[in-house]
């Protein structure tokens, strides 16, 4: 039983620390919000010990197979654990103006890290629907959680109901699995994929298609995209960037269990699907970033076609070239990660700055100067922009140096040439940002507030995360190399 409990601990931290910010902003209501912060960041930190002190295990399966505990596992709980430590830091300028409250937020930022993290553990279709629904439904809450603001309760109400929807096709997906397996684990799925490879009924094939359904709408997979830009535009901008970061993240690691692993062997069956995902969805994302005029809704398309980015890599995945694909697929989401929470968190700042009666202004035009004005926030996303469309040295290059690679050396050259057009396109409205930056005067003169502490931190972290990752790739790919190898 303590076993049980320890190889469980970065979780049961998550939940623990969840429960007991609840309760103390219950009992003190008006107690300060630094108290449920600092709290809240230890928790984070205490699961990050627990994760690392797990690192050493060489793959082990705990209820009942139900999930397991491996490196690629404990990769994603800990990118989990990054991303949600900055959500944090970003929002701390939310909880002291009153915006959101603190107690509420905290708890369900950290229920959905906990949510994220069980389901990057998960091997069964049950786990991973029990862990998806936990990171939803906060996800859902935390997208309208500023209740004053009448986009983020519509924004809330949309991810609500078409999320409700899309888990309506991934739960029936999974009955018709277990109906024709008689498991829901996904070793069961394996070897049911191996061992009637050219027999299986269509009863089976529904159910996959139902399940990539529910994986395909929580990635943001064109057509299953329609969501994004009201939610991301509506919800308060520190969860905008967890949700494009950590929940698209979580997703691809469930996608690659089933996908990648269990379903690695029908893979010709569904190749052309993944093609369609890929190209549709890059090309889709970038061209309707073109025209829009709000950044959060351009940030918002640009995560859809990002994610069409991944696909190249996860079309060009075989038995023979697993390791480099996956590698890719890991090494693009910490680069991602990176370069969307620092640009949000500028975002964050001047819509706070520029914002009226509590409205944000986040339209393009209103960032006229911004750079002139605050030289280190407006080089700061320089390093986005840029690594956003893959200039070099900065990690957006090498990630998709290594999704493209990926692509070219299973001879895949058209997917790989889409790509590369892709990032072309995407170039002219990350650079739009850049223009209004550096090159349009401001409108109106709004008082210099400074940038609080926790936010520059953030955005110092990315920056030099972004420049660093770009400069010496090859260790963080040589340890991601060493997490997926043992997954076939």
């Amino acid at each position: 039983m303590t076993a049980q409990i320890f190889n469980l601990s970065p979780i049961l931290i998550l939940i623990v620390t969840a429960l007991f910010v609840l309760l103390l902003d219950a009992l003190f209501p008006r107690g300060d919000k630094k108290l449920v912060f600092t709290l809240s960041l230890l928790g984070l930190l205490g699961s990050t010990v627990a994760s690392f002190q797990l690192w050493q295990l060489d793959g082990l399966s705990l209820l009942s197979e139900a999930i397991r505990v491996d490196h690629f596992s404990l990769f994603f709980t800990l990118l989990s654990l990054a991303i949600t430590f900055l959500t944090f830091l970003s929002a701390f300028p939310l909880m002291k103006e009153n915006k959101v409250p603190a107690g509420e937020f905290s708890f369900f930022l950290l229920s959905c890290c906990a949510g994220m993290s069980l389901m990057a553990w998960s091997t069964d279709l049950i786990t991973l629907f029990l862990s998806l629904e936990i990171m939803s439904v906060t996800a859902y809450i935390l997208t309208g959680i500023e209740r004053e603001r009448l986009t983020s309760s519509e924004g809330a109400l949309k991810y609500f109901l078409l999320g409700a929807f899309s888990t309506g096709f991934l739960l029936y997906g999974i009955a018709l699995l277990y109906a024709t397996v008689g498991s829901t684990q996904f070793s069961a799925l394996a070897n049911y994929a191996m061992t009637s490879k050219h027999s299986l009924p269509p009863l089976f094939y529904t159910g996959v298609g139902l399940l990539t359904v529910g994986l395909a709408f929580k990635i943001a997979v064109v057509p299953f995209h329609m969501w994004v830009p009201d939610v991301y535009e509506g919800a308060p901008t520190p969860i905008t960037a967890f949700m494009a970061t950590g929940i698209k993240a979580v997703s691809f690691a469930a996608f690659i269990r089933i996908f990648l692993i269990a379903l690695l062997s029908l893979k010709a069956n569904w190749t052309m699907i993944l093609l369609c995902f890929a190209v549709g969805t890059m090309t889709v994302g970038n061209l309707a970033a073109l025209v829009q005029t709000n950044i959060k809704r351009m940030l918002a398309y640009s995560s859809i076609a990002h994610a069409g980015y991944i696909f190249i890599a996860v079309c060009a995945t075989t038995h023979q070239s697993f390791e480099l694909s996956t590698s890719a697929i890991l090494f693009y989401l910490i680069a991602y990660g990176l370069m969307t929470l620092g640009a949000f968190a500028i975002v964050t700042y001047a819509s706070s700055l520029y914002s009226k009666h509590g409205q944000e202004k986040n339209m393009i035009s209103d960032y006229a100067g911004f750079g002139l004005r605050f030289p280190l926030l407006g080089g700061a996303m320089i390093i986005f922009m840029l690594s956003f469309i893959g200039v070099p040295p900065t990690a957006g290059f090498m990630g998709k140096f290594y999704l493209f690679g990926s692509a070219i050396k299973s001879h895949l050259f058209w997917l790989a040439m889409v790509g590369i057009l892709n990032s072309v396109i995407s170039s002219y409205y990350y650079l739009r940002i850049l223009v209004a930056f550096y090159m349009n005067k401001p409108k109106e003169t709004e008082a210099l507030t400074p940038l609080p502490l926790s936010l520059g931190v953030v955005i110092f972290i990315a920056a030099l995360g972004t420049i660093l990752i770009g400069l010496f790739p090859s260790k963080i790919f040589a340890i991601i190399l060493k997490t997926v190898t043992p997954l076939l």
